[in-house]
């Protein structure tokens, strides 16, 4: 039986609703990425106004972390991508090859749009692409927004347990993948009729359990590079701790829909760092440095993927040459 989604009759729209929907998308298209140049900018001009001397001498005598640090962030990234490109598979939308890599990539130069806005940009460049509809793509945005939520909420339940009764923690988060499938099955009944269609059986299958637990595994990775950043600071900061902040710090700043939780994530961390008693000269350092390799270091990375992602596209649309 085939593990990609039946979408089912009516998905296609008239080619009137079509060419309404496709203009009116155009227009958003521009209007978001005007926005998203203007926040980078912003972000760019504070980020290079900040003051960088104490982050510069805990790199000097902390160096030998660095390449560590970002080998985790980027299996991070790598667990991200490998759960995107089985969920967008499961749609029946080829994503696992260069461009679907790109595509990915891209969504990365939206880290600083507000409330998630620039995971709209994996669905434009898989649309420019001719991989999909952008109908189906934004489903495919919102289920894996929804497993990934599914993922790190039942992370964070899973460790609160542990300090209590160790045991019973991956009770706790089995326990919760499951019923969150049951509840995407049980949604899934309601929206059979609706725009938002998909098969009830999309939930309830083997594929949704193991996504999860690959985006959960992206989520300990997160907490891992937080580890690496701390470990050796003065406090009592415990593998357990990084592994709760950094994907709690993560999730504060997706709630509150601030570009790219810029203010909140931060707050959130210098005060659990400070929580375990942490050094205040040191907290700044520490968060800075964190930050800098999990976020800002792949803001331009997925500028780059556009622009290579708009130069596919300019190749394709060329006008083939004569061979007469």
């Amino acid at each position: 039986m085939s593990d990609q989604v039946d979408l089912g009759p009516g998905t296609v729209s008239s080619p009137e609703k079509a060419t309404l929907g496709s203009r009116l998308f155009r227009y958003t298209r521009i209007l978001a990425f005007s926005l998203l140049g203007v926040i980078t900018l912003y972000g760019i001009y504070q980020l290079m106004n900040s003051d960088w001397t104490e982050v510069s001498s805990f790199w000097k005598t902390h160096g030998q972390i660095i390449p560590l640090l970002i080998l985790i962030s980027v299996l991070d990234v790598l667990l991200e991508c490998l759960s995107w490109m089985w969920v967008y598979h499961r749609f029946g939308i080829r994503a696992a090859d260069r461009v679907g890599v790109l595509a990915f990539l891209a969504g990365r130069a939206g880290l600083l749009m507000p409330a998630q806005l620039g995971r709209l940009i994996r669905p434009d460049a898989m649309l420019k692409q001719k991989r999909t509809s952008l109908a189906v793509a934004l489903k495919a945005e919102a289920v894996i927004f929804a497993l990934d939520a599914v993922s790190v909420f039942s992370l964070l339940a899973g460790l609160i347990v542990y300090q209590f009764y160790p045991v019973a923690a991956p009770a706790v988060v089995l326990a919760m993948i499951v019923t969150s499938m049951l509840l995407g099955n049980y949604v899934a009944g309601f929206l059979t009729h609706t725009p938002l269609h998909l098969p009830v059986q999309f939930w309830w299958k083997s594929s949704t359990f193991f996504i999860v637990l690959v985006c959960m595994l992206g989520w300990i990775a997160h907490g891992l590079a937080l580890h690496v950043v701390v470990a050796e600071l003065p406090g009592e900061m415990t593998l357990w701790d990084s592994l709760f902040y950094g994907p709690g710090s993560a999730v504060l700043g997706v709630a509150t829909g601030l570009p790219g939780g810029i203010g909140a994530t931060e707050g959130f961390l210098g005060a659990s760092l400070h929580l375990r008693s942490v050094p205040v000269e040191h907290l700044a350092i520490a968060v800075a440095a964190f930050r800098l390799i999990t976020f800002w270091m792949w803001i331009p990375i997925g500028w780059i993927a556009i622009a290579m992602l708009r130069k596919m596209s300019a190749a394709s649309t060329e006008p083939a040459e004569s061979t007469g």
